[in-house]
């Protein structure tokens, strides 16, 4: 009786343990009676599965350790932990959180492991069963709480596919951790070695899925916005492939935030250090407490008792919180694939990009903010292949909502014929070029043009309005600018103060960058002719984009020449403007000393006696027009009498 009590109080005393560990998890919402519903949800179920699992008998051809660990036990505990948790997932509030789902079908697992634990405890049949009141516990658990991870995710999702294909995983992926649990431990020997480590993949998969779970939307979010999973899975692919460029253009624009990160208080190493000291001094008195039990262990069973089970309870524990949940939200970085878009939306046609496409969405790197519920139009090219038109919907717009983050996304409405063998181009184009650049094969540097160009390099944008200066003459270059919209002129001011407009360039091109390139101040003063859209970058991106693109280092190149050629053809007009200029004031000069002349041979002389028929005949005496005369008399008017001759020329010379 007392042994019995004994293996009672082991069987049940993982339970506790496990929820010591995970309990950091467990501190969420909702409540504890909420976790309490669930515990005894998978005490019932496992209740259930274990009688009728008696009066059952297995069918002669499933006999084995496989058909016995997949068939057997693993595919009917969690194909029941599926329905169960399906079940209580659509029947719960809107308010769902993926992590809440992971968490409750733990405790359901917990509560199955528990009765399971009992039950075993009281019918001791063979010694393995000693090895499984210790190793099942956090098998269960974490099968379940994957389970309750896909479930989760297939309620968010959208699609029917996506919803098939996470179903899929929720079976699967615990089936095939319980059922090589089961086999291996059916099968014995050194098989049962295999079991640790088994246990230990468990345990880091669940850890990546809690981590991860913390930075997924929440259902409500999502069906108050209009949104799916896929459309928020295309805006956060869409930060991962920006954080992508810009880390390879060298910024350090954002913070990097790490994969991994050791949480290691004292508390948390002192229970480590603890458990594997009791394992540690359990080891002497091994025999004494098998025999105690009335057991006979093997070999390989008295070593996972007392060794790896003691390991693997301690490298649980060190193993949860150590994956970063930040890193997901922040670091997460994935290689884009620009492709080509063309846009038709309220009757204006877009020359724009997108990052990826998905047989669902895109998201578009849109210059104008478009209203959501805006219908649209879009056909994509991806190197030398294009796909259909597709009809689309505006869901979303994040101009001016996130610093890293501007554009539109759109969701397709209808999928016309072509549109599918172009995704498979496009999905077999993404994976050559993608493995041929991380493999570094031969030629893998020419693939980067691929991922960068110079409306992918912008970290930036800022909003001008007309009038406004982007940079002045004479300020160091730092930055370049893209214009997503709008006009902006280049002016250059002489060093006589005249301005003298040098270009205006329009939407697509670039400025600046011949300050940087050049390393020098800038030549001209830059002022928005419209309201502007201006993307802005640092200059290391510059010399990145002319190293890894040939093609944009070639039409930079150009752009330089034509622009010196440009200023030069600008600046001898100019000269030939100012020497035209020059030219007329001394004609004018000529004309007003003659008609001095002509009107009085004092140096003296009283202007406000020219009358009109004076200028008539001063006209018909030296030769020039009426008007000319008119003008300089009327000079001549405004300008003091009594001044000598060569006073009044220099006063009128001022005025010209």
């Amino acid at each position: 009786m007392a042994s019995l009590s004994f293996i009672l109080i082991l069987a049940v005393l993982p339970i506790p343990v496990i929820y010591f560990f995970y309990h950091r998890y467990f501190i969420v919402k909702p409540s504890r009676l909420y976790h309490l519903e669930y515990f005894i949800y998978g005490a019932m179920l496992a209740l259930i599965i274990l009688l009728l699992g008696k009066t059952a008998a297995p069918p002669v051809a499933f006999q084995g350790a496989a058909a016995g660990g997949f068939l057997h036990a693993a595919l009917v505990e969690k194909t029941a932990a599926f329905i169960v948790m399906l079940l209580l997932m659509y029947k719960s509030r809107r308010a769902l959180l993926v992590l809440n789902a992971v968490i409750s079908a733990m405790f359901l697992g917990m509560g199955f492991a528990t009765v399971e634990n009992i039950l075993y405890a009281l019918d001791i049949h063979t010694s393995i069963i000693m090895v499984r009141l210790f190793s099942s516990v956090p098998l269960h658990v974490l099968t379940c709480g994957m389970i309750g991870y896909y479930c989760a995710l297939m309620r968010l999702s959208g699609t029917c596919f996506n919803k098939a294909l996470y179903a899929v995983k929720a079976l699967a992926v615990p089936l095939i951790f319980h059922g090589l649990y089961d086999t291996l431990l059916f099968r014995g020997g050194d098989a049962t070695y295999w079991t640790a480590p088994l246990l230990v993949a468990l345990i880091l998969k669940m850890e990546y899925m809690l981590a991860k779970s913390q930075n997924l939307p929440l259902l409500d979010g999502l069906i108050k916005h209009n949104l799916r999973l896929e459309d928020w899975e295309a805006m956060q692919r869409q930060a991962q492939y920006e954080r992508w460029i810009l880390r390879s253009m060298g910024s350090k624009a954002r913070e990097h935030v790490p994969f991994f990160r050791l949480s290691m208080s004292p508390f948390k190493i002192s229970i480590i250090a603890v458990m594997l000291a009791a394992a540690v001094f359990s080891l002497p008195a091994a025999d004494f407490i098998i025999n105690s039990l009335g057991q006979k262990l093997k070999i390989e069973e008295y070593s996972m008792l007392f060794t790896l089970l003691p390991a693997l309870y301690s490298l649980n524990l060190f193993i949860i919180g150590v994956l970063n949940p930040k890193y997901f939200q922040n670091s997460i970085i994935k290689i884009p694939i620009i492709i080509d878009a063309d846009m038709a939306v309220d009757g204006a046609n877009i020359k724009i990009i997108t990052y990826h496409v998905t047989a669902d969405n895109c998201y578009l790197k849109t210059a104008d903010k478009l209203e959501p519920g805006s219908e649209c139009h879009l056909s994509f090219t991806c190197s030398h292949f294009s796909s259909p038109r597709i009809p689309g919907v505006v869901l979303w717009d994040t101009h001016g909502e996130q610093e890293q983050l501007s554009g539109t996304l759109v969701r397709f409405l209808r999928k016309p014929k072509g549109f599918r063998i172009f995704l498979l181009k496009y999905y077999l184009y993404r994976i050559s070029k993608g493995l041929s650049f991380n493999l570094r094969l031969p030629g893998f540097k020419s693939i980067r043009r691929l991922f960068v160009r110079p409306v992918s390099v912008m970290q930036k944008e800022l909003m001008f309005s007309t009038g406004q200066k982007l940079f002045e003459q004479g300020d160091e270059g730092s930055v370049f600018y893209l214009i997503k919209k709008g006009e902006v002129d280049i002016v250059k001011t002489l060093e006589t103060g005249e301005q003298v407009p040098m270009a205006t360039l329009t939407q697509g091109e670039i400025l600046g960058e011949m300050a940087i390139v050049g390393s020098q101040p800038r030549l001209a003063t830059a002022i928005c002719r419209t309201d502007c859209v201006i993307a802005v970058a640092e200059a290391g991106n510059l010399e990145a984009l002319i190293e890894v693109n040939p093609e944009f280092a070639q039409r930079l190149i150009k752009k330089f020449a034509n622009r010196l050629n440009a200023s030069e053809q600008i600046m001898l007009k100019n000269i030939a403007d100012a020497e035209q200029a020059s030219k007329k004031r001394e004609l004018k000069l000529m004309t007003l000393c003659k008609i001095i002349l002509a009107t009085a041979a004092l140096k003296k002389f009283n202007s406000r006696d020219i009358t009109d028929s004076d200028i008539e005949g001063i006209s018909q005496k030296l030769n020039i027009d009426i008007k000319t005369v008119r003008e300089s008399a009327n000079i001549l008017t405004k300008i003091n009498d009594a001044e000598p001759l060569d006073v009044i020329i220099d006063s009128c010379l001022d005025r010209w």
